[in-house]
């Protein structure tokens, strides 16, 4: 299984969608003319993702699942008689392009758009392009300020808030025996939300944080201010950094130099990895990062995972997942409607990511059908005998709640440790589900 492998998946995919990903060679050049790039007799679903900048490997992977549906579900064939077909556009991790990129999008008339995996692109996305378009939108941003958006029930998410994150690495941290714990974080909608979150928790378990530090979005060395702030009130026992790989790895490098043998224990919530590692040095051994991930242990990630493997030509990494599951549901939600039309979707989502939602729903009714990647067919099936249908998706149930949040997240907890043979890697220390309520 190689890059190759996967290059040749994505060139053959971006082929089979009429070109979806591009007007050049290869379908990657998504700035080209936007009105050449699709046909007027499919499906559109607007993919807006990193496809270049720090992120561009995660949001490669977004890609890769994204097409990995769209191809399963037209060789079920499609939805309401009609395929599918993705249309991409670069977001950059930056707010202006995500919001022009995203316009690009809704010129092509799309009957939704999906993808972004920042919050910082998300909220700006919305609140500029999908909201005011009725266009039905679903990210993958963590940041709490997404449940109040006033997006006139277009907004969805496939990862749980940060609220839930927050919370569930708080306590991780307190079980750790760590109870003087400082933040610092990143002064963007991702940055203030996930601090906030783990500060509400600390302070509702009895231990508020000795100090909330926030920097520049834009600020990736140069932190000695902020490292003095941090430490005001005293040497803290452990420090959250949310932010990102470079400015992760500037902040645990001068951590390490202002403290020495008191440096404190490190975690992190963001996009670290080995771009964080490379960069800090030793100043990276003992930290943990908190990440969303996909339940292992479940049927549905195993048949995504192996689907992926074969498909793709390697092992699906990060959030992947999101990309697969927004199409999943985009596309059964217009099966359950009957109608491939954006209303259909924001009518049914709800429907059929969980259980319970159907107003009309009797006690005597038979359970509703389960269907799990791969399961598109099924789906129909079901639908034709009246069936209900509750997709489990490779994230888990998603089930929304009523802001388009889903109601329970699953996490990855990872560590930075040196090996035998001296290299320096993050490994898998504990993944665990936390739901809303707890």
């Amino acid at each position: 299984m190689t890059k190759r492998a996967a290059a040749a998946f994505l060139a053959a995919m971006t082929v089979l969608a009429g070109g979806c990903g591009g007007g050049g060679s290869g379908g990657t050049n998504v700035d080209a003319n936007p009105a050449a790039q699709t046909r007027p007799d499919t499906l559109k679903l607007g993919l807006l993702v990193s496809r270049t900048g720090a992120s561009a490997s995660l949001g490669q992977m977004v890609e890769y699942a994204s097409r990995l549906a769209v191809k399963e579900i037209n060789d079920a064939g499609g939805v309401n008689g009609q395929q599918l077909e993705l249309i991409l556009r670069d977001d950059k991790l930056d707010a202006d392009a995500g919001v022009l990129s995203a316009r690009e999008l809704a010129a092509l008339d799309p009957v939704a758009i999906f993808g972004p995996f920042s919050s910082r692109v998300a909220i700006p996305v919305a609140q500029q392009v999908t909201i005011a378009a009725g266009i039905p939108f679903i990210a993958s941003g963590s940041s709490p300020l997404i449940s109040s958006l006033d997006d006139k029930g277009t907004v969805y998410r496939t990862v749980a808030s940060d609220a839930l994150q927050g919370a569930a690495l708080a306590d991780h941290i307190i079980e750790q025996g760590l109870t003087r714990v400082a933040l610092i974080h990143v002064d963007d909608a991702f940055g203030v939300g996930a601090s906030d979150a783990v500060r509400q928790r600390l302070v509702a378990r009895g231990y508020p944080p000795l100090a909330n530090i926030a920097y520049p979005a834009t600020k990736t060395v140069g932190f000695d201010a902020e490292l003095a702030a941090l430490s005001a009130n005293g040497v803290p026992q452990a420090v959250l950094m949310v932010g990102f790989a470079l400015d992760g790895a500037s902040i645990a490098r001068g951590l390490k130099e202002k403290l020495g043998s008191r440096m404190p224990r490190l975690f992190g919530a963001g996009n670290f990895g080995t771009t964080f590692i490379s960069n800090a040095g030793d100043a990276a051994l003992g930290m943990q990062w908190v990440s969303p991930t996909a339940p292992r242990s479940t049927p549905s990630f195993a048949a995504y995972r192996d689907a992926f493997v074969r498909q793709v030509g390697l092992e699906p990494e990060g959030t992947s997942f999101t990309g697969y599951d927004s199409v999943y549901l985009l596309a059964l939600a217009m099966a359950q409607g009957g109608a491939n039309t954006r209303a259909a979707i924001l009518a049914n989502l709800q429907t059929v990511s969980r259980p319970d939602v159907r107003p009309d729903a009797r006690p005597e009714d038979p359970a509703p059908v389960a269907i799990g990647p791969g399961q598109f067919a099924q789906a129909l099936a079901a639908l034709k005998a009246g069936r209900d249908i509750d997709y489990q998706g490779v994230a888990g149930s998603v089930d929304f709640d009523a802001n388009g949040d889903p109601t329970s997240g699953t996490y990855l907890i990872s560590e930075v440790v040196r090996g035998a043979d001296g290299s320096v890697a993050f490994v898998e220390r504990k993944v665990f589900t936390f739901a809303q309520g707890k």
